[in-house]
């Protein structure tokens, strides 16, 4: 079994899980909670120090999920913008939000959330200043410990956030004395609220069940009050240990459902369970997938726009279209080259009868199947150059959906051109119509059709005609 060590840092505890994949079954081996007074270099390193050895036995190094209230978490919509740009638009409100100067002062963690139109998509970014960091890591260097990825506690809760309709989900997860409200959209943060929970609270479901009905309802209130959406639904974590019966008085006026989370990996007996983040981690790790690390540089990745796939698979259609095309010519060239090779051998059997009998020979002229020969060559269509030259001549803005073609019939390209503008998209087209125009083994014109597509802005369906030379 591959071995992953977890350690869940917060003021007041450090919490160490170790678990891995047996098989198909991810499990927990070793779950225990170690004393911190806070998160500086010297009462971290007394509290790694203090974890027995043969616990982190297997591990070549550890993933920390830090508890750290100035971690901050928020959603950023980004214009149209490339990768790396967009990377630099988010990292610039990282640097906002966390009070910090440069790029180099400030972790950043992405995701993307969802797209929007217009190429605008929604990013979710986790930030903290690096110097909260540094104390940290040292203690950790200090004890000879690799850190392997560094993840914030509300991230990782995160990941239990499941929506059946796309809105907005919270978690609610407790660890030791504090308990944390995570708003999540798209399992990313977008918003956190922590409160303490009274002496009371831990172990005893009466007590804690309680105070979140007193808590629950100032959350709300504070949500309405800073415009944040509503969510519908709350997902308790393994930590809340709160009874069936109380879950009505949980949901209230504000939540449609209050549900527990369904933790992905069993616990050994006699071990504590992890908190909903951790576990969802630890499976996450397991699987060979990850969160994005504090530690690494920020990026994500864009999906390929339907309409790009949309172009690529009408590309594909057409070469079909062309290898069986260029199929069927050449099988009927292969049986006229057949017929003449066989009314060839015909001739030259009579030519010598006639040269044994002493008859004359009849003069020597195209016979029909050789003009049916020439008739056949001359059909003959660069098709797959064609394709290649329409691919070329479209531009990102335009789309090809369908091209119709024949050895004699006109060539029809029919396709979709979007732009920033009207003017833009116009312009579109008629670059590619002069582009078009360039082919010298075609000839464009005739049969030009563009019209607008409802609904859509900008946005033009084109129809031009084109066809073969013959000379």
């Amino acid at each position: 079994m591959q071995t992953i060590a977890i350690l869940e840092l917060e003021e007041g505890g450090l919490n160490v899980v170790v678990g891995g994949r047996d098989g198909a079954t991810i499990r927990v081996v070793h779950s225990l909670r170690v004393p911190l007074t806070d998160l500086g270099r010297e009462s971290l390193g007394s509290a790694l120090r203090s974890i027995d050895r043969d616990v982190l036995q297997g591990v070549t190094g550890v993933h920390v999920v830090l508890g750290e209230r100035r971690m901050q978490h928020f959603l950023a919509t980004v214009p149209k913008l490339s990768v790396p740009d967009a990377i630099k638009f988010v990292v610039r409100e990282a640097l906002r939000v966390t009070g910090m100067q440069s790029p180099a002062d400030t972790l950043v963690s992405t995701r993307l959330v969802r797209r929007l139109p217009h190429g605008r998509v929604v990013v979710g970014a986790t930030a903290i200043a690096r110097n909260v960091w540094e104390a940290m890591r040292e203690a950790f260097t200090a004890n000879d410990l690799q850190v392997l990825g560094l993840y914030s506690m509300e991230a990782c809760h995160a990941l239990a956030a499941a929506s059946s309709d796309g809105g907005p989900v919270a978690v609610l997860e407790c660890n030791g004395g504090r308990a944390r409200f995570v708003l999540c959209d798209g399992q990313s943060p977008m918003q956190v609220r922590r409160f303490l929970i009274g002496g009371g609270g831990d172990g005893n479901a009466t007590a804690l069940a309680a105070q979140l009905t007193m808590e629950l309802p100032r959350t709300f209130e504070w949500l309405r009050e800073t415009n944040q959406p509503m969510p519908g639904t709350l997902v308790l974590g393994a930590r809340v240990q709160v009874d069936d019966d109380m879950l009505p008085s949980l949901r209230g006026d504000d939540l449609k459902a209050v549900v527990r989370a369904s933790s992905p990996v069993p616990v050994d007996a006699g071990q504590a369970p992890p908190s909903i983040g951790v576990a969802m981690l630890l499976a996450r790790l397991c699987d060979g997938q990850s969160l994005p690390s504090l530690l690494d540089e920020p990026t994500f990745s864009l999906p390929v726009p339907m309409s790009r796939i949309a172009g690529l698979a009408a590309m594909f259609v057409a070469g079909l279209a062309g290898s069986w095309s260029a199929v069927v010519d050449g099988a009927g060239w292969m049986q006229v080259r057949d017929a003449r090779e066989e009314v060839a051998v015909e001739a030259r059997e009579l030519s010598g009868r006639l040269s044994a009998e002493g008859l004359p020979q009849t003069a020597q002229g195209p016979s029909g199947d050789d003009e049916l020969l020439v008739g056949a060559l001359s059909m003959r269509r660069p098709i797959s150059k064609l394709l290649a030259d329409v691919s070329n001549c479209a531009d990102t803005e335009l789309h090809v959906e369908d091209m119709k073609f024949a050895s004699t019939d006109r060539i029809v390209i029919t396709g979709i051109v979007q732009g920033d503008s009207r003017q833009d998209a116009l312009k579109a087209i008629a670059r590619f119509s002069r582009q078009l125009a360039d082919i010298p083994y075609v000839l464009a014109g005739g049969d030009e059709e563009i019209t607008e597509v409802p609904r859509l802005k900008n946005c033009f369906k084109f129809r031009l005609g084109m066809k073969w030379r013959n000379g």
